[in-house]
């Protein structure tokens, strides 16, 4: 793609900071110019998808009911049972009795616990059972009182077991170096593994083990895959270790182990010279298994529950590609064109164009420039003692959903009078939010060319890096066991797929001016 002004003085290496992150690259090509709107912010309360009802209610008269049945990593099934909405506001009225039956594949009750005298409870009440398998069906009863005045509504639901959900904090992004002073723009893609039930959490940014930044009351779907964005200005230089947690999580997690990620930032001091790196990764996870699971009573007939199975294979991608650059040079944004392509083994894997990046001269501003798969351009100019310096970020992040921290709302957000807003909210990071296809499948290469024009300068910074290839796999055979609980005897079988293979390369340059 070529640029052409009437006057052009000198060409020089392009300095700039581009970070791309994916959770999904399709085959084609995406071309785009300016569009004036940024995304649709949605507020964080309105989940942007619940493919799978997270609880079961029912009603009698003006009470309700809402359960759910969870179970642990360690085989322990939390059912829970509120006269209201859980993890939200008190309930409303009080339980006074409760049953709990196992349901067999024809609705009818096989074992039945019951529970008396819960007053002292309140509206809400929870029990813990071993040997429920996953997918065993439940009919739940509770006397549920001071919501119709003086009469007690008899009020039933039917729960299924589900595992808890599992938040995986997969990659947290960044430069690897930056400047003291100038915002750095920090990704971390958050997946849910266990495809049950989605979660609600925060997403919390630290420095060095103290929080500086977070997103409250994020949602992640069943099986979903979801972003947040932070912004964070570093101001000493030296090595900075930057972590990213899923805190808070409502159900809480099945594996809280894996809630976090890391990486680390140098801050560097100012050189007299200009650098730029390219940094290009693609992490592809394989996760999955065959599950079957039986129960028995204790005199060892068969209950619902037997020959249970599941079949599940979960395949998530996310490509990252990182350039990072300094520019001593101070741009007129109104009138400044930008270009970038991507390529991997020849063959392109997305191309953007940008006529106007903004209309304000100077100053840090965020732009959205209009492509279908949503990224995001981030410039700042600073006047130095040493000079003009300028840096630039193009971001796309991964998920189906970007979450936007307290941080970045603050650098980045105004709303159309010009004020700060810090309202919690997430914009979608793909117009087409059913996208299907077949990711393009990286080479043994990676290219970023990328050109920023103005009307007395053009920059030009092609990068090429050679890619390498890991794999590491925790795959366990087919295995069976057997084990008691409170709804008798249960035996489990399984086995997992756990593959994950990274494909990344990384170059850094130091260019005198």
């Amino acid at each position: 793609m070529s640029i052409s002004h009437k006057s052009v003085r000198r060409v020089r290496a392009l300095p700039l900071w581009i970070v791309c992150t994916g959770s999904l690259v399709l085959g084609g090509v995406g071309v785009s110019d300016a569009r004036p709107s940024d995304p649709e912010r949605i507020p964080n309360t309105t989940p942007y998808r619940v493919s799978k009802p997270p609880v079961a209610k029912g009603r009698s008269g003006n009470a309700t009911l809402t359960t759910r049945a969870l179970r642990r990593k360690t085989g322990e099934t939390d059912v829970e049972l509120t006269a209201g909405d859980l993890d939200r506001d008190g309930p409303s009225g009080t339980i006074t009795r409760a049953q709990i039956a196992t349901v067999d594949a024809r609705g009818r009750r096989q074992m039945v616990k019951e529970y008396t005298n819960l007053d002292g409870n309140g509206g809400y009440v929870a029990f813990s059972y071993s040997g429920l398998p996953r997918g065993q069906a439940l009919q739940v009863q509770a006397n549920v009182k001071d919501i119709d005045g003086t009469r007690t509504d008899v009020v039933s639901a039917a729960p299924t077991v589900k595992l808890r959900p599992d938040l995986l904090m997969q990659r947290v992004s960044a430069a690897a170096e930056a400047m003291p002073g100038t915002p750095v723009v920090i990704s971390a893609v958050i997946a849910e593994l266990n495809h049950d039930v989605g979660a609600r959490a925060a997403c919390v940014l630290s420095v060095d083990g103290i929080e500086v930044d977070r997103a409250d009351g994020i949602w992640v779907d069943a099986g979903g895959v979801v972003s947040c964005a932070f912004t964070h200005a570093f101001e000493t230089i030296g090595t900075k270790a930057v972590s990213v947690q899923a805190a808070n999580v409502a159900p809480w997690d099945y594996d809280a182990d894996n809630n976090a990620a890391s990486t680390s930032i140098v801050i560097r001091a100012i050189e007299s010279f200009d650098y730029y790196q390219l940094l290009a990764a693609t992490d592809e996870r394989q996760r999955g298994g065959h599950f079957q699971d039986w129960s028995t009573s204790n005199d060892g007939s068969i209950v619902y529950g037997r020959d249970y199975g599941v079949n599940d294979l979960v395949i998530q991608l996310v490509q990252v590609v990182d350039y990072y650059a300094e520019v001593r040079h101070r741009f007129d944004l109104s009138t400044t064109q930008l270009s970038v392509t991507e390529s991997t083994g020849g063959a392109v894997v997305r191309s953007f164009h940008l006529e106007q990046i903004a209309s304000e001269p100077s100053g840090c501003i965020a732009r959205y420039p209009g492509t279908e798969t949503t990224v995001w351009l981030y410039i700042c100019q600073l006047n130095r003692l040493d000079g003009p310096f300028t840096t630039l970020t193009y971001t796309r992040t991964a998920g189906e959903v970007t979450y936007f921290s307290v941080g970045y709302d603050l650098q980045w957000h105004r709303t159309e009078d010009g004020t700060t807003t810090t309202d919690a909210s997430y914009s979608w990071n793909d117009a087409d939010v059913s996208r299907t296809g077949t990711p393009m499948r990286w080479g043994s290469t990676y290219s970023v060319e990328v050109t920023l024009a103005s009307p007395d300068t053009i920059y030009q910074g092609p990068l090429t890096i050679p890619l390498n290839t890991h794999t590491e796999s925790h795959s366990t055979p087919w295995e069976c066991d057997e084990r008691s609980g409170d709804w008798g005897w249960e035996r489990f079988c399984a086995d997992t797929i756990d593959v994950h293979t990274l494909i990344e390369g990384f170059k850094q340059v130091w260019r005198s001016r």
